[in-house]
């Protein structure tokens, strides 16, 4: 094999899970179920898995077959008569407080299941023990009989306690036994049949079984054949409507005769001879008797040829007259194919049951998701509705808080010009003394030039009753507002989300599983999961709404500052300014009145000044423009919001897509099951 060839063979095995060939029959169908409901992917309950591997024991078991009737029947006689062996106790009062399933095993022995989930194995001869209902058998649930008997390869036998029981409970349990079993045999004395009593018992317990039961009357030695024909007959008439068929037997002569068929003598002589051989050696220690086991050998042997030559026309005639293989010739022939049908058809039906229940465990969590999805979509597109309202809302207060500036600065630009006056100044112009004269002199004149009184203005806006601060800190306080209510706002638009994702988690993070069929891991991935709900859903959200808070804080805090701490310093710059431009056009003027005037500030003047102290004009960008930085935040939230509600749906279109593979693959099962 080259080095490539090697390479593609171990990747094949290691990462391309080929899927195994099934067949047609129907445990080929069940197995099938089997590894597609028990795949990895699918997190199987150890409930779903014990269901299904019942499932396959039912396919692969033989047919149930219950022997039922009112107490004192005589049921377990009637079995050991169908086994040819007397293994079931007897007696006068009715003995089978218990469910006995006898089945085949290469053994004589019965296991004991207890009501605690207990198993025990004991020897086939202490079974009256345990199902006496004389003895103490209250914690137990019923009892597995094995036996190495050629007929329980092809029918399981189920010993019931008797309807119309004393105990409540044996009723009840045999009622349920009767809807589990492939057949029913009624077991019934001949001189009890047709009794009134007996057709209520049938009325209420057997009248949905017609189809697969049978009516044995027991203890037809007792009575001539006129007798048994009448019997026989009335009972098919009047019970027609509950039995497939009647047959009168003699369980009696049936085990009376079986119990000397030459191949069953066989088996009990062999048995014998083991048994004795068995506790030879294990009681014979290193000296073995040779010598008995040899003559336990030969008398052996002298039994078998006994067996061989004896003549058993009589018990054969026995048996016939017993009429027992009518009953099994009924089992064979009757109850056996429509067992095989009725199986198939129980067993695809409970898959049909599981696998509804499956489909309905995983379109739960799609609707669980979808119900998230709604929230987030619904809450995403009720944000954008908002936060536009409050981007209208809040740039029309910034708006007006920066007309508050305006005014204020229109109230200080008033003060300045209101305390402009003006002062008496002397300049002197050069003129010569005559027309020929070279001498200059200097002759003064007075002019008026304006002046400003700083200290007035001053004292009238920020000394005396500090009127400029009280309205800067007015603004500063109508700032704060805005910006607790934007807070807010926000906080409220995030809460509407949480609200919403708070009441959907509360039912999921302690969901449980309805049916026990349902996956444990399934169901606690979806705890875990609603329980991180803050994790996974709002954190991002609440994040946004944190920055956003962080950010707009930072630009009130800009604001309030920007004027509020130096609102005596920009004035002054101002006022410095004014009388700066006043004295240079003073000086210009005095020496050079025709060519220059002197500047007397305007109101207008003023304001523009001041504005630009104030640096107002940053101001009204952030403040009064179409995309102050609270309209650039709320775009920013609108657009992170879209951002991360389509990083949700993808989160969670995600988890939903592996339920709706598995739900294809489920469907898919079930159109091939069916």
């Amino acid at each position: 094999m080259s080095l490539i060839e090697s390479f593609v063979t171990s990747y094949k095995e290691h990462f391309l899970k080929v899927a195994p060939q099934f067949d047609a029959t129907l445990l080929g169908a069940l197995k099938k179920v089997q590894y597609v409901l028990l795949g990895e992917e699918q997190l199987p309950s150890i409930q779903l898995k014990k269901a299904l591997d019942r499932l396959q024991m039912r396919s692969e078991e033989p047919m149930k077959v219950a022997i039922t009737g009112q107490f004192s029947s005589g049921k377990s006689t009637f079995l050991n008569a169908l086994l040819a062996k007397s293994i079931l106790p007897t007696g006068i009062t009715p003995v089978t407080s218990k469910v006995n399933y006898i089945r085949y095993g290469e053994e004589f022995k019965i296991r004991v299941r207890y009501k605690d989930g207990r198993d025990e194995y004991h020897d086939i001869n202490t079974i009256a023990h345990f199902t006496d209902q004389r003895e103490h058998v209250e914690d137990i649930a019923y009892l597995v009989l094995y036996a190495p008997l050629n007929i329980l390869k092809d029918v399981v036998f189920v010993d019931t306690p008797g309807l119309n029981s004393q105990a409540a409970s044996d009723t009840q349990t045999t009622e349920k036994v009767l809807k589990e079993v492939d057949g029913i045999i009624w077991l019934t004395l001949i001189d009890n049949a047709g009794k009134m009593s007996e057709l209520q018992v049938l009325e209420e317990y057997l009248g949905k079984y017609q189809n697969k039961s049978l009516c044995v009357l027991n203890q037809k030695d007792k009575f001539t054949p006129q007798q048994i024909e009448e019997t026989t007959n009335y009972v098919k008439t009047a019970f027609k409507e509950f039995f497939s068929d009647v047959i009168p037997i003699s369980a009696r002569q049936a085990l009376e005769s079986r119990s000397h068929d030459k191949k069953v003598m066989m088996e009990e002589t062999l048995e014998s001879f083991m048994h004795s051989l068995h506790v030879k050696l294990q009681n014979g220690g290193e000296k073995l008797d040779f010598s008995g086991i040899e003559h336990d050998f030969k008398a052996y042997q002298t039994t078998l040829d006994s067996i061989l030559q004896s003549d058993l026309g009589a018990n054969l005639k026995l048996l016939e007259e017993s009429n027992i293989d009518k009953v099994l010739d009924f089992i064979r022939n009757e109850i056996q194919p429509k067992s095989t049908q009725s199986k198939e058809f129980a067993i695809k039906k409970e898959v049909k049951e599981i696998v509804s229940k499956l489909i309905a465990q995983h379109r739960l969590f799609l609707c669980i998701y979808d119900e998230l999805l709604e929230e987030i979509v619904r809450f995403e597109t009720e944000a954008k509705g908002l936060f536009s309202d409050l981007k209208s809302k809040f740039s029309h207060d910034l708006k007006s808080a920066f007309m508050r500036i305006e005014q204020i600065i229109e109230t200080i630009a008033d003060a300045i010009y209101n305390q402009m006056s003006s002062e008496k100044l002397t300049r002197y112009e050069a003129q010569k003394a005559g027309l020929f004269s070279k001498q200059t002199t200097f002759v003064p004149f007075e002019y008026q030039a304006p002046k400003i009184n700083s200290d007035l203005i001053y004292k009238s806006l920020f000394y005396e009753e500090n009127l400029i601060g009280k309205m800067f800190k007015q603004y500063v306080k109508n700032l704060g507002a805005i910006q607790n209510e934007v807070n807010d706002k926000n906080r409220l638009v995030y809460r509407s989300l949480e609200q919403g994702i708070l009441k959907w988690q509360a039912p999921y993070e302690v969901i449980r599983k309805s049916e026990e069929l349902h996956s444990d891991i399934e169901f606690a991935n979806m705890r875990r999961f609603a329980s991180k709900a803050y994790e996974s859903i709002l954190k991002p959200f609440n994040d946004e709404i944190a920055a956003s808070y962080a950010k707009i804080s930072s630009e009130f805090n800009h604001l309030s500052s920007a004027v509020s701490f130096n609102y005596q310093n920009a004035t002054e710059v101002c006022v410095a300014f004014l009388e700066n431009k006043i004295e240079k056009s003073v000086k210009l003027y005095e020496e050079n009145p025709t060519k220059f005037s002197l500047y007397t500030p305007k109101l207008d003047e003023i304001k523009e000044r001041l504005r630009t102290s104030f640096h107002l004009y940053e101001l009204e960008n952030m403040m009064n423009t179409r995309n102050t930085f609270l309209s650039k935040d709320y775009d920013r939230l609108i657009s992170q919001f879209t951002a991360i509600k389509e990083e949700k749906v993808a989160f969670l279109e995600e988890r939903k897509a592996r339920h709706y593979k598995i739900l294809e693959q489920i469907e898919a099962l079930v159109k091939e099951v069916e």
